[in-house]
């Protein structure tokens, strides 16, 4: 969501391709954790740890995560001098966020394809043998409903007693 976001609101939906992008610090180490993800992910598939599999992939996530923080897009957009490397910034984003629609697939089968869409990719893309950093030459965005809302849990609990209420009334 954040990443669509940034998307949206720096590029007007959709990221220039290669030539409008720039390297930079960290780059090659988000690229590293990612392009392991797969492998990493089917080596735990292989022996049925899917709870590590999982981790594997949230691992990426997270480091996803991290690079946002550390490139802080929301200072280089401050600069149009930097909109290169703001390109870059966030095409390595949806990159690590096409990986993990791809590996996040069998376990998430209706949500996954809805994160394709926001990147702006067929959900029939979410394969294994596309993965390979750098395949879309450029993402065009589209912001949807929250995948993962946040949950009011005041408000969950509120309707929970309600039920319960109901339920001795009866």
């Amino acid at each position: 969501s954040r990443t669509v976001s940034m998307v949206e609101k720096y590029f007007g939906g959709t990221l220039p391709d290669a030539s409008g992008r720039a390297e930079g610090d960290f780059d090659a180490e988000l690229r590293e954790v990612i392009c392991a993800m797969p492998e990493k992910v089917t080596g735990c598939m292989d022996k049925l740890l899917i709870p590590q599999a999982l981790a594997e992939i949230f691992r990426g996530i997270q480091r996803a995560n991290k690079y946002i923080d550390e490139t802080a897009p929301w200072q280089l957009a401050k600069d149009e001098a930097n909109r290169a490397r703001l390109a870059g910034v966030m095409y390595n984003l949806c990159e690590s966020l096409r990986f993990a629609a791809t590996l996040l697939l069998p376990f998430l089968p209706d949500t996954a394809p809805k994160m394709a869409a926001q990147l702006g990719i067929d959900a029939a893309a979410l394969s294994y043998s596309n993965l390979t950093f750098g395949a879309p030459s450029t993402y065009t965005v589209h912001k949807g409903d929250p995948l993962f809302p946040r949950i009011d849990a005041a408000k969950e609990l509120a309707e929970l007693a309600a039920a319960d209420a109901e339920k001795r009334k009866a």
